[in-house]
């Protein structure tokens, strides 16, 4: 801050501080680099929250199809597609792909593929990978609850 001296009407000299143009200039350059360089985080953890949220829709519909079919005694089935499950559609730039009991890899659901669930609630293990660029998000479900299990590697 810099001293600017004014006089006022009874003759004497008083002080009024203020900033100057370049301080503020400064300022808001310092301003404007620290919300450049926050952003992409910004962006990041919106995408991220988005892919816990279809996380969450989908081990909901999971349990939901699942208490469906052991209500009314009969077999329920969740159709896979690549963009989500049976009404639950992913975030725009998410995918889905299906790793079931018998396959080695992930790969993206094929044409028409369910996942099926008897009267009893039982249901193939089955691990879905949700994939945005560089974030994953794994959901592995057990066969007889269709409760997400958690691996503690």
């Amino acid at each position: 801050m810099t001293a600017i001296s004014e006089n006022n009407p009874s003759g004497g000299r008083r002080s009024v501080c203020a900033f100057t143009l370049l301080e503020i200039i400064i300022a808001l350059s310092l301003v404007a680099i620290l919300v450049s360089a926050s952003l992409p985080y910004l962006f990041d953890s919106f995408a991220a929250a988005a892919g816990d949220r279809a996380a969450d829709a989908i081990t909901h519909r999971v349990q939901e199809i699942r208490s469906k079919a052991m209500e009314s005694g009969e077999r329920q089935k969740i159709i896979l597609t690549s963009s989500g499950i049976s009404m639950v559609t992913l975030p725009s730039g998410w995918t889905l792909q299906v790793k079931g009991l018998n396959d080695s890899k992930f790969h993206a659901p094929s044409r028409n593929q369910s996942w099926e669930f008897n009267a009893a609630g039982i249901c193939e293990p089955l691990s879905l990978r949700l994939s945005n660029k560089d974030r994953e998000i794994l959901l592995s479900f057990d066969a007889l609850t269709a409760q997400p299990t958690h691996d503690d590697e």
